[in-house]
């Protein structure tokens, strides 16, 4: 069963709590997550997806987060790599509001360097480190061998691992 606009829009107003808290573990910040679902809902009310949506919720938190990746990069910030195996696997812990604006500007950081990667394994890293699909799921959805999705995701980690290390040590940090 999928999802229709006006599905995904009650959806999101129903489920506002709930969105509200996991973006805000995600992004390191209750303000960033309230825009970014705002954001969604007037994206979602003048656009209908492209095609079915068969897990609002995850559609709606991969939504977000995409809108937070552009909010961030629109407002040019700066960022230290420290944090990168944080922000792929998130914290289970809340996010302290003295490291929100550090969090931040290390998203823009990761959301630069995996823009490096190829489409497929900066897909394939996303999905499984911030969606948390599970690897067997990617390797039926894409088609490929389960081997491969763990190669690739291996590779994405190690690549952004290295360039955020790389900006590290050139911005003195």
């Amino acid at each position: 069963m999928s999802a229709a606009p006006s599905e995904l829009l009650r959806f999101l107003v129903d489920r506002y709590d709930i969105l509200r808290r996991k973006l805000t573990h995600h992004l390191g910040s209750i303000e960033l997550a309230e825009d970014v679902l705002h954001d969604t809902y007037v994206k979602l009310s003048t656009r209908a997806p492209a095609a079915p949506v068969h897990s609002p919720q995850s559609f709606l938190l991969r939504t977000a987060i995409n809108l937070a990746i552009d909010r961030i990069r629109s407002d040019r910030l700066l960022l230290s790599s420290e944090e990168v195996d944080e922000l792929l696997v998130p914290d289970q812990n809340a996010a302290d509001p003295a490291d929100a604006a550090g969090a931040r500007i290390d998203l823009e950081t990761l959301a630069r360097v995996m823009d490096q990667l190829p489409p497929l394994r900066r897909q394939l890293l996303f999905a499984s480190r911030v969606e948390g699909v599970p690897q067997k799921e990617l390797a039926r959805r894409y088609a490929i061998s389960l081997r491969r999705v763990e190669r690739e995701i291996h590779t994405a980690h190690e690549f952004c691992v290295a360039q955020m290390r790389n900006k590290t040590k050139k911005s003195g940090g």
